[in-house]
């Protein structure tokens, strides 16, 4: 039995792109900075772990690894079976994050305090349903003056993968950060268009004529 698995694009069928450049998502941080502290740092955790919206608004007080300045997703949309149809096991990925990050959600959630206690709730971070997270980023795009078919949440994911991509990084680390499930549905951030594509053919030409 053939599973179907839905295509993945980085651009639409009129050859606009679906994901943000570098430009955008610097205005993007620049446009969060204006929000209150708790959905200032939902923009930052999906800026730097490339997350869903729906794996972010998951986390809760103990995914929050300080010492190790780490953040625990519960890994969503890969298959619930395996392919001899049995359930899968939930599958959780770690990804590194900044130490400023770290230290953001600590001056927001009170994290060191809550995690030092002998017994505490696991509460979440969060306590927004994903459509009213979906417009608070749409709204802080439209403050960035951020707009086309790139401007939505996946959009913001799609700009992760490039940019981690761009850095050299081997696709089988940027399988885990993404939490996909093999490294064919990673390759397509290897496809670059537009200022991203010119950037790296000009360093190529340089490191040839150097």
């Amino acid at each position: 039995m053939t599973t179907f698995i839905p295509e993945m694009r980085l651009h639409d069928n009129r050859g606009q792109r679906l994901y943000l450049t570098q430009d955008e998502r610097d205005r993007f941080l620049k446009a969060a900075s204006e929000e209150c502290r708790e959905n200032r740092v939902f923009c930052h955790v999906l800026h730097f772990t490339g997350c869903r919206i729906s794996e972010a608004l998951e986390l809760t007080t103990s995914r929050i690894l300080l010492p190790d300045q780490e953040i625990i997703f519960r890994t969503l949309k890969k298959r619930k079976v395996d392919q001899n149809g049995n359930p899968r096991k939930e599958q959780y990925r770690h990804i590194p994050v900044p130490a400023k990050l770290i230290d953001e959600l600590d001056l927001v959630f009170d994290l060191r305090r809550i995690q030092k206690q002998k017994r505490y709730g696991d509460e979440l971070l969060w306590n927004m349903s994903r459509a009213t997270a979906w417009r608070l980023i749409k709204k802080v795009m439209e403050k960035a003056e951020i707009t086309g078919p790139q401007a939505t949440p996946k959009g913001f994911r799609h700009g992760f993968g490039i940019a981690m991509a761009q850095t050299g990084m081997p696709l089988t680390i940027l399988k885990d950060l993404l939490g996909h499930a093999s490294t064919s549905t990673t390759e397509i951030y290897l496809q670059f268009a537009g200022k991203e594509k010119r950037e790296m053919v000009m360093k190529g030409w340089e490191k040839i004529n150097t």
